[in-house]
């Protein structure tokens, strides 16, 4: 008689037992395929929309950081500027974008150094279109500085052109044992009054100008130096700056003089607020009656900024607004 093999797959069936390795039908596979899918575009959805808010979480952190260290910046050369508060210039008419003068959308500061000086000249005696200045001592004073001369009620700045040092330091400082600075382009007139001062100081204006990298936006821009040469310092403080708005807070009654608390009154601008006061008071720190900037008490500066891209997909920028008193008293 013929035996069949155990191996045959007759026999495997006359036996009942079947191949382990006939592996997954068809449909097993499609449906393994589907659920694997789901579950990849799941974390793929997931992690995809957390990437994307925490960029605009981080997109949104910069640009707050960007404002508040622009802020930051501004209150330092505020507090550092001279006693004749925010500087203004209106023969230049505040037109363009190189003019220093204080209003709404600009603010320009004469910040002091450490180097001043005691003025020597003639206490009472009438200077007409002076190109030079007596001095103590000009040791720190050198060409191309901006100068602060101010003394009696009147600030005039000037750029020297020269400094001489002839002063015996040893001795005490007189009319004839002093230095000089010389301010051939910036010649002055007034009455020399006790107590002048010669203060080198920086020229400092904060504005908004387009950004180098997208014209449609803007950025803050800070200027170091007179409206013809920027010079150390300048550049670029924050970015995606949409405004800046300044207002500047004067008492009620600024004859009552400085000691006294007074609620104060914001105006736009330094013109705005001169003509406010009347004809006693001028916003030239060269001309005729009180420069309002001296009696200038507050800085109020607001600065709001858009992120540069939308805060989700399909949504819109994020917007964000920080303001700030500076107290001058």
């Amino acid at each position: 008689m013929r035996k069949i093999s155990s191996w045959s797959p007759y026999a495997r069936r006359r036996t009942g037992q079947f191949d382990s390795r006939s592996g997954f039908t068809i449909i097993e596979i499609i449906i393994a395929i589907v659920l694997f899918l789901i579950f990849a575009g799941i974390a793929t959805f997931s992690l995809t929309q957390g990437l994307q808010t925490k960029n605009s979480q981080q997109t949104y952190l910069e640009l707050q950081q960007n404002l508040r260290t622009a802020l930051q910046q501004i209150t330092q050369d505020v507090r550092a500027a001279t006693k004749i508060g925010p500087w203004n210039n209106p023969p230049s008419g505040c037109n363009d974008i190189a003019d220093a003068c204080s209003k709404q959308d600009k603010l320009s500061v004469m910040v002091t150094t450490s180097r001043f000086s005691n003025v020597i000249e003639q206490t009472g005696s009438t200077y007409t279109n002076s190109t030079q200045t007596g001095v103590c001592d000009a040791r720190g004073f050198r060409r191309g500085d901006l100068v602060l001369i101010r003394g009696g009620g009147s600030s005039d700045l000037v750029k020297l052109s020269r400094v001489r040092r002839t002063r015996d330091y040893s001795q005490p400082c007189t009319l004839t044992n002093r230095d000089v600075l010389y301010h051939n382009q910036s010649p002055i007139s007034g009455v020399w009054a006790n107590n002048t001062y010669a203060y080198q100081v920086r020229l400092v204006t904060y504005q908004l100008i387009p950004d180098p990298l997208n014209s449609s936006r803007t950025v803050l821009y800070r200027r170091v130096g007179d409206e013809a040469t920027p010079s150390a310092g300048s550049g670029i403080v924050a970015f995606d700056v949409d405004n800046l708005k300044l207002s500047y807070g004067i008492p009620v009654n600024p004859s009552a003089g400085s000691s006294s608390v007074q609620r104060l009154r914001f105006y736009n601008s330094l013109s705005a607020a001169a003509a406010a006061l009347g004809s006693g008071y001028s916003d030239d720190p060269n001309g005729s009656g009180i420069y309002v900037g001296t009696v200038v008490r507050a800085v109020r500066v607001t600065l709001t900024g858009t992120t540069p891209v939308p805060l989700r997909a399909g949504g819109s920028p994020g917007q964000y607004e920080l303001t700030e008193t500076i107290d001058l008293r």
